[in-house]
């Protein structure tokens, strides 16, 4: 029997590079310190280099799970890896290929078209400038991590046990960062983790912006919820009346608390709007559980979870200062022609729409933005005097539209090759869900949250986000075919 079989070193290297670097997305401080990115980069290519490099024939196991040449014709064989391959080659080409210069003047810097000549112009284009605060290979690195981990994560992880390892240590190192996020609140944190100095006050755990920090814990949630269905449902085929499941009631809880603390508006809508789809879905599954008494009980345990998480939140969450966040949105929707958010959109729509086929290159919003907003004096200048004049500039790193700005930046050669690698999780999440319908539920939930948040933020720009996505989403996908394949091999 495969269970019966010792795991492969080969395979115990991986789940410690990939899970220690999942692990360390939630204290990487967003993956806005260059060492961050690097460390990110580092663990994503020591999880795919240990997952394909020849080892020692002992070191591949006795199950015949891995050995060098099947793990490197399993790569060849995993269509995320194509795709995502084909994008990095896309955005490198257009880092080499610059048809803007950042040029500077003192301190201060602007955009000048390259010289004719001195680029291709058939090929997809980008601009040069330095590397922080975004730039093309700052971008290329950072995906560079989270798709090599994707890469080592699905070929050297070829047992459930040890993807389980995996996606458990992801949850309780987001689960514990969520709870460090609620100490600094109360004891007033003057730093980020007490240590570093953070430009914005409105830190939350280990992300200097608070937005990043809550859509992170929101992705936690969604991996809470899946591994409470994947567990509810293993204690249901072996009719058992507990389980990890529920302490990951308890968890979702903890997380969620952290997130209506932050007073993050997106952050509370859309951790909202998951958090009553899981409890709703949960009150579901549990009427519908093998034995009448079991359904009973496990409805009153979510009915009292319930009850109880809503009396702590808002016992301990200032209400006052939610409906005071909320009551800003009246204002911005009276205003929604001069919001600046709204104007950032509408002016990305405008580049996008400039060049819709390849985009304005990697890490090119930034810089080509300007151009487009100082034809926007209220989004160009801090304010007007009314015998000065204008006066002062406004600075935007992202469009806090992360859709929009992602078809400005890649056009639509390049979204089409990210759509399509999210289409691939999509399928084998749709098809390959045998026996976790419901876990495979919460991730086509967990991705109309997480979308519908990118559209109103930026918080695909957050490295640190940006790896812990792709690598939940290998690792949940993972889970589901694993266990459909071992269902199948019981059935026959």
């Amino acid at each position: 029997m495969i269970s019966r079989t010792p795991v492969a070193l080969r395979e115990w290297i991986v789940l410690v590079c990939g899970g220690l670097t999942m692990v360390f997305t939630a204290w990487a401080f967003s993956g806005m310190p260059n060492w961050s990115i690097v460390t990110l980069m580092v663990g994503g290519l020591l999880t795919f280099l240990a997952a394909v490099v020849p080892l020692p024939e002992r070191w591949n196991g006795l199950d015949g799970q891995h050995g060098n040449r099947e793990n490197v014709l399993r790569l060849l064989r995993f269509p995320f890896f194509w795709l995502s391959l084909l994008f990095l080659v896309y955005i490198s080409i257009q880092g080499l290929n610059p048809q803007w210069e950042q040029k500077y003047v003192g301190t201060a810097w602007y955009m000048e078209h390259s010289p004719e000549g001195s680029y291709i112009d058939w090929l997809p284009t980008g601009v040069e400038t330095n590397y922080k605060p975004v730039s093309a290979l700052r971008v290329f690195n950072f995906y560079t991590a989270a798709f090599a981990l994707s890469w080592g994560l699905w070929v050297g992880l070829r047992r459930r046990k040890t993807v389980l390892m995996a996606l458990w240590a992801f949850t309780l190192s987001g689960v514990s960062m969520s709870a460090v996020a609620i100490a600094q609140k109360y004891m007033e944190a003057p730093k980020v983790l007490w240590l570093i100095k953070s430009s914005n006050d409105h830190f939350w755990g280990s992300f200097f912006y608070r937005n990043h920090g809550v859509a992170f814990l929101i992705l936690i949630l969604i991996a809470c919820a899946f591994l409470y269905f994947y567990h509810y449902n293993k204690s249901q085929r072996h009719m058992q009346k507990g389980g990890p499941y529920l302490l990951l009631l308890f968890f979702v809880f903890l997380v969620a608390l952290s997130i209506a603390l932050a007073l993050s508006r997106g952050g509370i809508l859309f951790g909202a709007a998951f958090g009553s789809f899981f409890l709703l879905a949960a009150v579901v599954r549990s009427i519908f559980s093998h034995s009448f008494w079991a359904a009973i009980l496990a409805s009153l345990i979510v009915f009292g979870f319930l009850a109880g998480a809503g009396y702590s939140i808002l016992r301990h969450v200032e209400v006052d200062a939610i409906v005071q966040r909320f009551g800003d949105i009246e204002a911005t929707i009276e205003n929604m022609d001069k919001d600046s958010r709204m104007l950032s959109t509408k002016i990305t729509w405008k580049m996008a729409k400039k060049r819709p086929v390849y985009g304005w290159g990697a890490g090119s919003w930034s810089y080509i933005f300007p151009m487009y907003q100082k034809s926007y004096p209220n989004l160009f200048y801090r304010g007007y005097h009314w015998k000065r004049g204008w006066w002062g500039r406004k600075y935007f790193v992202y469009a806090h539209n992360d859709l929009v700005q992602f078809l400005a930046e890649y056009g639509i050669v390049g979204c089409s090759m990210v759509v399509l690698g999210g289409a691939y999780w999509g399928f084998l999440a749709l098809f390959r869900s045998k026996g976790n319908r419901m876990a495979a539920l919460m991730l086509f939930g967990g991705v109309a949250v997480i979308l519908s948040h990118a559209f109103v933020e930026f918080i695909f720009q957050s490295p640190a986000y940006w790896v812990a996505l792709n690598g939940f989403a290998c690792l949940s996908c993972k889970l589901l075919v694993l266990h459909r394949t071992r269902m199948q091999q019981i059935e026959a």
